[in-house]
């Protein structure tokens, strides 16, 4: 049998993600959700979503899953034209509290 206790304490003595690691995966994440949200809003499976950007299932799947870290902008256009959306990218001084269908990155 493993001894599984020697892992726990390698685990437990490896430092954790710092702060910035964490919200750049959170803003990963966030941006998989909405990608999600819109897809089957437009009620699009992901190999159909796929397909309306020239591209495969798999790479959908990883936007989704927030695996899409730092996406490209083309990449994000592609998604937003393929379902019927645009794509904003803003650089303001002062940002709203919340903003509709959209990811907050700073």
């Amino acid at each position: 049998m493993a001894n599984y206790s020697r892992w726990d304490d390698v685990k437990k003595k490896r430092p954790g993600p710092d702060a910035d690691t964490r919200a750049g995966v959170e803003q990963d994440l966030a941006l998989g959700q909405l990608i999600y949200d819109l897809r089957t809003e437009a009620g699009l499976s992901q190999r159909e979503l796929a397909e309306r950007m020239g591209t495969t299932q798999s790479v959908i799947s990883r936007l989704e899953e927030g695996g899409g870290a730092r996406n490209r902008i083309d990449t994000l256009a592609r998604v937003a034209t393929a379902l019927d959306r645009h794509l904003v990218v803003s650089f303001p001084e002062t940002v709203p509290a919340k903003l509709k269908d959209a990811v907050q990155v700073a």
